[in-house]
């Protein structure tokens, strides 16, 4: 399908389709797991017959993403697909293939002895530098180890502001350290979500950074980023969208328990401001109206400082959003499933990474266990 009449698709299933749109504060309240119905205990390869529809549905992909071969993947389906507890054995099992994985040795590998990894641009924006190369452990579902607290520790004593920001250089003199600038606070978020992903909340690194962000809020909302936009006239958000969900996708991983009561408003104002932009339709055309941001079409994974709309709508979902205004984003998902049941990563962060995530244009297992599981906390609605 190519993308004029995909997004005419999209645009009309939004006028004729009606769905109901529940409160957002009402559905932030709850963990999104109330929403989803637990499977019953099955054969740890194989999608039972009494499988809640979506799954039964894709059953020969969901199989697909349970094979040993890639227990990263396992590990994820077995708990965001097929429902498993992490004390599951089968999921316990993943967790320790994980950590003697070929990828997770390959990253570690080329860890430098104060904690850090440094890619040939020397700081942290590099894709071979310390954030990316956590998040890749993280995402992958290393534990936390000395190796990854050492590398918060890192991040903590040379890059972390007194304000929680990370500088994308090191502030190791007085003067550095001073900066109050919120530029490029993205990277924090993701660093943020690497930390919570692996298991260190309570590192003074995390903590800082959830304190930067409670604080340096704006009422307007989001977060000041001096090179956001080019053109303000050309986006709806006051500021950066992308960083928006880099921010909320790092919050997703904090249970709702222990949110505090300002983090809660700051969840609920940008969640509201995702739906009302109807996650991608973020650009503005020349007459003034909503337009799509075409980036946004591609999917990828993982996402570093850039995102798309299967990422957005899989934070969204994980957050516990159910809202008639996350249909087009769900409506595109669908779309680009191909012909077996499985997506494609059209675009790879990780090219220029010490590790390679799949191939462009090709099957992916991370963008299909993505897609699928968005789906899968959507269906409640859809």
């Amino acid at each position: 399908m190519g993308e004029e009449e995909l997004l005419s698709k999209i645009h009309h299933d939004v006028l004729t389709k009606c769905c109901v749109s529940l409160s957002n504060q009402a559905l932030l309240s709850l963990p999104h797991y109330l929403c989803l119905v637990p499977l019953q205990a099955s054969p740890v390869n194989r999608v039972p017959k009494t499988a809640e529809p979506i799954l039964a549905q894709y059953a020969p992909t969901v199989e697909w993403l349970l094979e040993p071969d890639n227990p990263s993947v396992r590990f994820r389906a077995l708990q965001d697909l097929m429902h498993r507890a992490p004390t599951d054995a089968a999921v316990t099992e993943a967790q320790e293939a994980i950590q003697r994985s070929a990828p997770i040795s390959e990253l570690l590998s080329h860890q430098q002895p104060d904690g850090s990894w440094r890619g040939t641009r020397a700081n942290l924006w590099d894709e071979k530098g310390s954030v990316f190369s956590l998040l890749l452990l993280a995402e992958l579902g290393a534990t936390a180890t000395a190796d990854t607290h050492r590398a918060l520790d890192h991040l903590h004593e040379h890059y972390q502001l007194p304000t929680g920001r990370l500088s994308y250089r090191r502030v190791d003199t007085p003067r550095a350290r001073e900066s109050q600038s919120t530029w490029l606070w993205c990277m924090t978020a993701v660093a943020l979500r690497a930390a919570l992903l692996l298991g260190h909340a309570d590192h003074p690194f995390a903590q800082r950074a959830i304190t930067f962000f409670e604080e340096r809020h704006e009422a307007k909302g989001g977060w000041f980023c001096s090179v956001y936009s080019g053109n303000p006239a050309k986006v709806r958000p006051p500021n950066c969208y992308m960083g928006t969900i880099k921010a909320l996708s790092a919050f997703s991983l904090i249970p709702p328990s222990k949110r505090s009561k300002k983090l809660r408003t700051i969840i609920d104002q940008e969640v509201t401001t995702c739906l009302d932009n109807r996650v991608f339709w973020y650009r503005v055309n020349p007459k003034g109206q909503s337009a799509i941001k075409r980036a946004w079409l591609k999917f990828a994974f993982p996402r570093y400082w850039r995102s798309d709309a299967l990422e957005a709508a899989d934070v969204l979902t994980t957050l516990g959003v159910r809202d008639s205004r996350l249909h087009d984003a769900i409506e595109l998902i669908r779309s680009k499933r191909q012909p077996d049941d499985r997506w494609h990563l059209d675009f790879s962060e990780t090219k220029r990474a010490w590790i390679q995530l799949d191939t462009e244009g090709a099957p992916s297992k991370w963008v299909t266990l993505r897609a699928l599981r968005t789906l899968r906390r959507s269906a409640s609605y859809s």
